[in-house]
C-alpha cells in the first residue's frame, strides 16, 4: 500500500477494493441524489410561486442534473460517481457567497451546520484521493470567498481554518487507511482457503511431475526471490545446497536467457503482470563451464494475491537433446565408415581387376553385388531434382549386368524420343541398381525390355516394359522388396509394378519438376 495515496501496489487488489467500496457507496449516493432531486424540485416550485425566475432556473438545472446522474452515472459508469460527487460538493461550497443579510443568527448557524453535514457525508463516501481534494478545496474556497466579501477577516481566523482543515484531512486519512487495512485482512482471511489450496498443490505437484521444480515470488521488502515450495534439493544435481532457497538462487544467478540472468528476466516480468506467460519453454545457458551447460525450463506465471513464478526443469527434454546429439555423432561416424569402407573395397576390386588370372564374370558379379549393397547403405536422401541422361544410364547398367551374367540374353528396344529424365538426384542410380539386381536374380534366360513414353491424366511418363518367361516370379520378387518399392515411391506415381497380360510395367515420372510445382500450388491453396 502506498503510504501517501493509500493505493494498493497490486492493480488487481486495488480493483477489488474499489469494487467492494462501490457496493456500499453507490446505495448511499443514490439515496442522497434522490433526496437532492426532490429538494431541488421542491425549491424550484417554491421559486415559481415567489416569482424568482433566476432561482427557479438554477434549481431546475440542478434537478435535471440529479435526474440524469441517477440514470446514467450510477447505472453505467461507476468511476464517474467520484467525479460527480466532487462537482456537487464544490457547488455546495460555492453557496457560501449567497449568505443573505436577512438570516437570523440561529438560522445562519443551522444553515451552516446543514451544509457541513452534506460536505462530510460526501467526503466519507468518497475515495481518499477525492476526499483530500474535497477538504483542500473547502479550505481554499472558504478563505477566498470570506476574504473577498469581508476584507477585514483576521489572519488568526484564516490560520485556524487551515489548521482545522488539515486536522480533518488527517482524520480522513486514518479512517481510509483503516478501511483499506480491514479490507486487506478480510481478503487475507478469504485467502486462507487459497493457502490451504497451496498446501494441497505442494503435495500434489510432486505426484504430477518427477522433475525438479520451484514456485517462487518476489519479496520487495527484502529485495530477493523467495521460494514458496520446491523439491530441488531432492534431486541429485542440487544435493550440494543446504536448502531449496540456495538451490533456487543458484539457478536464478548462474543461468542466462536472452543475454541476461534468469533473475533479471523475472524482475522484468514484474512490470508485465497483465500479460501472464503460461507453459513456455525457456532454454537457459550456464555462465559457468563447470555446471550443466543447458537447462530447459517449463515456465509459467499465475497471480493470486501476488505474482507467482513456476519453474519446472525439463530433464526429459535435456535427455532427448543429448540423445539427438549422440545420434548426430553416430550418423557422422557411420557415414565416415561407409566412405572409408567403400574406398577400401574399390581398391580391392582394382587389385583384382589388374590380376592376370581372373574370371571376368566373377569380377563383374562382385561389382554388381557391391553396388547393390552400397545402395542399401545410403543414408542421406537428396530432394534436389536434376536432368539426367536416362538412356545412357540404362544402357550402362544393362551392359554391366550383361557382362556379369553372360548366360542370360537381354534385348533392349527404345523409342527415339527417350533421352533425358528430370528426377530426384541420385535416386535414378539407386533405382537402376535395384531393378537390374532383381531382374537378374530370376531364372529367366531371355529378357526383353522396351522403353517408351506414355501419357496418363495429362502427365508424361517413361514406361519400362519387361517380358520374361517367369513373369510371376519376377513380379513377386519386385513386390516383396520393400527397399525397391521405397525407391520406386519417390520417382514413380506408384510404389508397385503394373502387371499386364503378357508383361510387367515399371512407370517413372519423366519430369518431376511439374509434380513439385503442382504440390506447391496445392499446398498454397490450402
Amino acid at each position: 500500500m502506498n503510504k501517501y495515496t493509500l493505493t494498493f501496489r497490486s492493480e488487481k487488489l486495488e480493483q477489488q477494493y474499489q469494487d467492494s467500496r462501490y457496493r456500499y457507496t453507490l446505495p448511499i449516493c443514490k439515496s442522497l441524489n434522490l433526496v437532492s432531486f426532490l429538494l431541488c424540485l421542491f425549491r424550484s416550485i417554491t421559486f415559481i410561486f415567489q416569482d424568482q425566475m433566476v432561482g427557479f432556473f438554477v434549481f431546475l438545472s440542478l434537478t435535471i442534473v440529479a435526474l440524469l446522474a441517477q440514470f446514467f452515472i450510477f447505472n453505467n459508469n461507476r468511476r464517474g460517481v467520484d467525479y460527480y460527487l466532487l462537482i456537487i460538493n464544490h457547488f455546495l461550497m460555492l453557496q457560501q457567497q449567497y449568505v443573505e443579510d436577512g438570516f437570523e443568527p440561529q438560522e445562519s448557524f443551522v444553515f451552516g451546520q446543514n451544509q457541513l453535514l452534506l460536505n462530510i457525508m460526501i467526503i466519507l463516501i468518497s475515495d481518499f484521493k477525492f476526499s483530500s481534494i474535497h477538504i483542500l478545496g473547502n479550505i481554499i474556497i472558504k478563505i477566498v470567498i470570506s476574504k473577498y466579501y469581508q476584507p477585514s477577516l483576521s489572519y488568526q481566523t484564516i490560520l485556524y481554518s487551515v489548521v482545522i482543515g488539515l486536522m480533518f484531512l488527517y482524520c480522513i486519512f486514518k479512517i481510509n487507511q483503516q478501511y483499506r487495512l480491514s479490507f486487506l485482512f478480510t481478503t487475507q482471511d478469504n485467502q486462507q482457503g487459497i493457502l490451504e489450496y497451496d498446501n494441497f498443490l505442494e503435495q500434489l505437484i510432486p505426484l504430477l511431475t518427477d522433475s525438479p521444480f520451484a514456485l517462487c515470488t518476489y519479496d520487495k521488502d527484502n529485495v530477493q526471490f523467495q521460494q514458496k515450495f520446491s523439491n530441488l534439493q531432492h534431486h541429485q544435481e542440487f544435493k550440494q545446497f543446504s536448502n531449496n532457497h540456495d538451490a533456487l538462487n543458484f539457478i536464478l544467478r548462474n543461468y542466462s536467457i536472452y543475454g541476461q540472468t534468469l533473475e533479471t528476466f523475472l524482475l522484468a516480468r514484474q512490470k508485465k503482470q497483465d500479460d501472464l506467460i503460461v507453459n513456455k519453454i525457456l532454454e537457459l545457458k550456464s555462465n559457468n563451464n563447470n555446471h550443466i551447460q543447458k537447462l530447459f525450463i517449463r515456465y509459467s506465471e499465475c497471480f493470486v494475491t501476488e505474482l507467482i513464478y513456476i519453474l519446472i526443469i525439463d530433464k526429459k527434454r535435456q535427455e532427448i537433446q543429448h540423445l539427438q546429439q549422440q545420434l548426430v555423432n553416430y550418423k557422422q561416424g557411420l557415414n565416415k565408415f561407409q566412405i572409408n569402407f567403400r574406398n577400401f573395397l574399390k581398391k580391392q576390386i582394382l587389385i583384382l581387376d589388374k590380376s592376370l588370372n581372373h574370371d571376368q564374370n566373377s569380377i563383374y558379379q562382385a561389382i554388381t553385388k557391391l553396388m547393390y549393397i552400397f545402395s542399401k547403405f545410403k543414408y542421406t536422401k537428396s530432394s534436389r531434382i536434376t536432368n539426367q541422361s536416362f538412356l545412357l544410364m540404362f544402357k550402362k547398367y544393362a551392359k554391366l549386368y550383361q557382362q556379369a551374367y553372360e548366360q542370360k540374353q537381354m534385348r533392349i528396344e527404345f523409342c527415339s524420343e527417350i533421352k533425358e529424365i528430370s528426377t530426384i538426384e541420385n535416386s535414378l542410380d539407386e533405382f537402376l541398381i535395384n531393378f537390374f539386381t532383381h531382374l537378374f536374380k530370376t531364372k529367366a534366360e531371355i529378357i526383353q525390355i522396351h522403353l517408351c513414353n506414355s501419357f496418363f491424366e495429362q502427365n508424361e511418363f517413361i514406361d519400362i516394359i519387361i517380358k520374361v518367361d517367369v513373369m510371376s516370379e519376377l513380379y513377386m520378387l519386385l513386390q516383396k522388396s520393400t527397399h525397391f518399392r521405397k525407391i520406386l515411391k519417390l520417382i514413380s506415381p506408384h510404389d508397385y509394378v503394373i502387371m499386364s497380360d503378357d508383361c510387367l510395367i515399371v512407370r517413372l515420372y519423366k519430369n518431376m519438376n511439374e509434380i513439385n510445382q503442382m504440390s506447391s500450388f496445392l499446398i498454397k491453396s490450402d
